[in-house]
């Protein structure tokens, strides 16, 4: 599946905050498009379909994926935090592709219809539509609609890049 990757690096490049925003319009069919190529998803089942088994958990092991496009409604717990992560780029880069990669300079915890609490990678682009989106909002949790990549499995279940962030379709 390596030629899988330059196909998503196209998706994240793809997503703009003009794109998501035009998401709103059935006449973008920009938007359309993006949105059909990353599968919907539900958070809760994500989490409980990419367990690792206990004794990977134990020895602090991951399962690397292919990158996989997903979309999905969750509330985010958290302000995304600036830091430096290594790890995102080292499964990235298990796959070869000639797109550029994005820069991945915050994290975020973001939460599940059923309570659970997962960390995620975020672009810098990403955390700028979640401070703007929460900077509007009155306080957080805060309800988003996040599209992102899904690059590993760990201890917690699925390890995310969120790429782009607009409000839920949730109440």
């Amino acid at each position: 599946m390596p030629a899988l990757l330059p196909f998503v690096l196209s998706l994240l490049l793809a997503i703009t905050p003009l794109s998501l925003a035009a998401g709103n319009s059935p006449a973008s069919s920009n938007a359309h498009t993006i949105q059909q190529q990353y599968q919907s998803v539900e958070l809760d089942q994500l989490i409980d379909q990419n367990q690792i088994p206990e004794r990977m958990v134990e020895k602090k092991q991951r399962v690397m994926l292919s990158p996989r496009a997903i979309r999905f409604d969750a509330r985010l717990m958290q302000r995304p935090q600036p830091g430096e992560f290594s790890l995102v780029y080292d499964a990235l880069n298990l796959w070869p592709s000639d797109q550029p990669l994005p820069t991945i300079n915050h994290s975020a915890f973001i939460q599940s219809d059923d309570g659970r609490v997962i960390g995620a990678y975020v672009t810098q682009q990403a955390a700028s539509q979640l401070q703007s989106l929460a900077d509007q909002a009155d306080s957080l949790p805060l309800n988003c609609h996040l599209y992102a990549v899904h690059i590993y499995n760990y201890a917690n279940g699925p390890r995310l890049i969120v790429i782009a962030a607009g409000t839920s379709s949730q109440p």
